[in-house]
């Protein structure tokens, strides 16, 4: 389904029965609503209505010119649950991206959700500058997100995921692959400028960070840092997990969502 924002279309898709409560699912950078195919039928099986959100230039979703912020694909979420009649009662879950995404929400937005999953996250980005001014200007050149891909794919997954399922981790790269350019450095400038620390120890929602022990890219640090900052906040970590254990490992990322939600459904 599209939604027109008047900047921007917005793909979503809405699965479950109308009269569930909601999960609403934000994805990372270079990803899009797939991201979350894992986590969909445990939702569903449990009870749960299910909105996967495209970000802009991702996915279904169109890209408009320019730099964005976390706070532009914050209302752009909030535009989609307006339209569907949504001004309360969401449970949100985000990963990378997406958990920057959640977290303005829950800040800036208080009444909106019910509660607030993130998970591979940072409240501000302390990551490699370098790195990703690197992958900036290595876009920019070729004009493709080839010559970045590769080295994403092994920041993402650990060494063996791609032997044990080859056409998952193929399907995954083409995502990334098919992201828009100009969404792409839209949402890289959201990411490299995003900040909200300062604004979460208001945050009253129920709130859970999940971490990968591995993931290089937000590391555990970085999700502690959350978790200490909102008040009453839980965390939880996935041994061995990287950028995107919701994904690799996926059963123990589920439990831990199901846990977290049945606490939280009211």
């Amino acid at each position: 389904m599209l939604h027109d924002t008047g900047e921007t279309v917005i793909h979503y898709d809405l699965l479950g029965s109308p009269d569930a409560p909601l999960v609403c699912m934000t994805h990372s950078l270079t990803s899009d609503s797939g991201m979350w195919a894992e986590q969909v039928p445990a939702l569903l099986n449990a009870g749960y209505q299910v909105l996967r959100i495209d970000a802009r230039g991702h996915g279904g979703s169109s890209a408009p010119a320019g730099l964005y912020t976390i706070e532009d694909l914050a209302r752009d979420v909030l535009s989609v649950l307006d339209t569907l009649g949504f001004a309360s009662g969401v449970h949100l879950i985000g990963l990378s991206m997406g958990g920057m995404i959640g977290q303005v929400i829950a800040a800036n937005h208080p009444g909106r959700l019910a509660s607030l999953m993130v998970c591979c996250t940072a409240s501000r980005w302390e990551g490699d500058n370098k790195l990703m001014l690197d992958r900036l200007a290595a876009v920019k050149a070729a004009r493709s997100l080839e010559s970045i891909v590769a080295s994403n794919m092994e920041r993402r997954y650990g060494s063996g995921f791609r032997e044990r399922r080859p056409t998952r981790w193929e399907a995954l790269r083409q995502t990334f692959l098919s992201t828009k350019l100009e969404g792409f450095f839209g949402c890289m400038n959201a990411v490299l400028n995003h900040d909200v620390l300062d604004r979460l120890s208001a945050v009253k929602v129920p709130s859970m960070v999940v971490a990968g022990t591995k993931d290089q890219t937000t590391p555990p640090e970085s999700n502690k840092l959350i978790a200490e900052t909102i008040p009453c906040a839980k965390y939880a970590e996935i041994t061995d997990g990287y950028h995107f254990p919701n994904i690799e490992f996926d059963s123990q990322f589920n439990r831990l969502m199901l846990e977290w939600l049945a606490t939280v459904r009211g």
